[in-house]
């Protein structure tokens, strides 16, 4: 079991993070705001995953993927986005994302992914 920040401005795509999630009986924190994300992994060195929307106001995916590197270089980051695109993708992974999935995800490729990436941090 893991410990994982979502982070998403959209209410419903939190909730169905959490129920997927929760069926591998991860804990799952869900926030709505960029900037309350990152008070949290300031706070809490327990956070095992960050997943996070790319497109928020006033902190975005990709802002917040670049403090969270900063400060927890370990820290695995997926990020999920409704506006795919390889060159964001790529841009994203050279970054730091561990990884770049499109909503709406597949249950499968989704939970393959977080597995991946919990398993690449020494994680679950």
């Amino acid at each position: 079991m893991a410990r994982i920040l979502a982070v998403d401005d959209e209410p419903g795509i939190l909730l169905i993070m959490k129920a997927v999630l929760g069926t591998q009986k991860h804990e799952v924190i869900t926030i709505q705001d960029g900037n309350k994300a990152l008070e949290l992994l300031d706070s809490d060195d327990k956070i095992d995953l960050v997943i996070s929307d790319v497109r928020m106001d006033p902190v975005n995916g990709i802002e917040l993927l670049q403090r969270s590197k900063k400060s927890r270089p370990n820290l695995p980051v997926i990020m999920v986005t409704a506006f795919y695109s390889n060159d964001a993708a790529e841009t994203a992974r050279g970054m730091g994302a561990f990884g770049y999935i499109a909503k709406p995800f597949k249950t499968e490729d989704f939970l393959a992914m977080v597995d991946r990436a919990l398993k690449s941090a020494g994680n679950k």
